[in-house]
């Protein structure tokens, strides 16, 4: 398929819904919540915005703060914001998050999500447009590997969707310091399929300023990453420092937001304040 031109909209890295199922609700998990109504409030440090090939923040570091409240486990709501280094723009991005999930028994779980993304008036041209964004799940617990299906995508009419498999194992140590701490541990790799864009042509239009080069956009629906990550965190309490190093191994490069490859790190502190 070829396209002229192509959309303004990109999803920003599990970021966003990537790090609600995995991060935010493994930290549910892992703080080993009990109570009906949860509340917590977190702030995080990422070395870059990547999803699925993309850069997102233009290989930039990033700093975020959210807010996530979960109902018996099931149901969750979450507000975050983002701001990105050596920009002017304070708030970068922010998005709200409503996501659901489902456990049958000790084997089978499924989710669905459902979030809505705004970006900074003057970033638009630089990144993406606010669009709002779906996504449903199923995971299996084979024991020694936990295993879920993603599949996600943009609603609108550019018909953009994601695919992805992700395969990991969660352990924790035994509680220490008077039963108040403990540290988890979830390695995890991770596969995505999608929509390609990639440059086919690039047309010349003479204008009154000079020539203006228009590339000429191919889409396909392929392979785009691979991702190995080994999230550690720190319980204490009330409290949880988790920092994940992750290495990124970008099976397709987009043209315009190429994510490089290599080693990043996140690091976040979050607290239950319910």
């Amino acid at each position: 398929m070829f396209i002229l031109s192509r959309p303004r909209l990109f999803l920003p890295t599990l970021l966003l819904l990537s790090f609600l199922p995995g991060t935010l609700a493994q930290q549910s998990d892992s703080t080993k919540q009990t109570n009906r109504h949860s509340l917590y409030g977190g702030l995080g440090f990422g070395s870059d915005m990547t999803y699925s090939g993309y850069s997102l923040s233009g290989s930039r570091p990033y700093y975020s703060a959210d807010l996530l409240y979960s109902y018996k486990r099931s149901w969750t709501a979450a507000f975050m914001v983002y701001h990105l280094a050596d920009t002017q723009t304070a708030l970068a991005f922010y998005d709200f998050t409503l996501a659901y999930r489902k456990t049958f028994n000790s084997w089978w779980d499924a989710g669905a999500s459902l979030a809505a993304y705004f970006t900074a008036k003057d970033l638009r041209d630089l990144y993406f447009g606010n669009f709002a964004y779906m996504s449903v799940s199923a995971g299996l617990d084979w024991r020694l590997l936990y295993t879920r299906v993603v599949y996600s995508t943009i609603l609108d009419d550019s018909q953009t969707r994601y695919f992805q498999i992700k395969n990991s194992h969660y352990f924790s140590t035994r509680d220490f310091w008077k039963d108040k701490a403990f540290v988890d541990f979830n390695p995890t790799a991770n596969m995505s399929w999608g929509k390609r864009y990639d440059i086919s042509k690039t047309n010349t239009e003479e204008t009154e300023n000079g020539p203006v080069e228009y590339p000429e956009y191919s889409t396909s629906f392929g392979l785009l990453d691979a991702e190995f990550s080994l999230p550690i965190s720190f319980n204490y309490g009330n409290m949880t420092l988790e920092v994940e190093p992750l290495y990124n191994l970008p099976i397709y490069k987009d043209p315009d937001f190429p994510a490089r490859e290599g080693m990043l790190i996140f690091i976040n502190l979050y607290y239950k304040i319910l």
